[in-house]
């Protein structure tokens, strides 16, 4: 299993540090797909995974789901997050474990989904159909100051339940990609969002 180099209290500490108002992007990896972009003193967690939810539910069968990382932080330390996203409906990348903590210590939340999984996630989640903000392939949603398209996303195969996305704030792009496998149109659809930028 993968060992953090910051974990816990020294993990926030890192993360209130760097905490400054200016166009710096910071970003940290929070193990398995999970991510926490920060910019301009706000906080962005793409489809973070935080609890040992999938070990629990599989441990008495033979398909193991052992984190490949050991967990950086409790989600409900996290009362600085604006914003998380799920790119898809596996519960590494949507964990009632890692979300409900997370729904509970930031009132203001706001969610990126792909459109097509709105009511799974209210489900799931136990939250209001219109929470989630559903974006299907190619739209876009501003949480200021981030701006969010989803791109399609092959987890096995394209479908409209499984996306990625482009986050963009200020000079800064980024792709994540959720799951995904190559796809035909994968290296244009890089290319045209490469351009957009430039």
């Amino acid at each position: 299993m993968i060992q953090p180099v910051l974990k816990d209290e020294d993990f926030l500490a890192d993360v209130r540090a760097a905490n400054q108002d200016n166009d710096d992007l910071r970003l940290w990896w929070l193990g398995q797909s999970g991510f926490l972009v920060q910019f301009q003193r706000k906080h962005l967690l793409l489809d973070p995974y935080l609890s040992d939810s999938l070990t629990k539910k599989y441990a008495a069968t033979d398909k193991s789901h052992v984190r490949m990382t050991e967990r950086v932080v409790d989600p409900a330390r996290l009362d600085f997050i604006d914003v998380v996203t799920s790119s898809h409906n596996h519960t590494d990348h949507l964990d009632a474990e890692t979300l409900d903590p997370l729904l509970k210590i930031n009132p203001r939340l706001q969610m990126i989904v792909a459109a097509a999984n709105r009511d799974f996630v209210a489900t799931r989640l136990r939250v209001d159909p219109s929470f989630p903000i559903g974006l299907p392939d190619g739209a876009s949603a501003a949480v200021v100051p981030f701006r969010f398209t989803a791109v399609p996303a092959a987890h096995e195969e394209l479908t409209p339940e499984t996306v990625g996305f482009v986050v963009e704030c200020g000079p800064w792009s980024i792709y994540h990609s959720g799951d995904t496998m190559l796809y035909g149109g994968m290296a244009e659809l890089g290319r045209a969002i490469a351009a957009i930028r430039h």
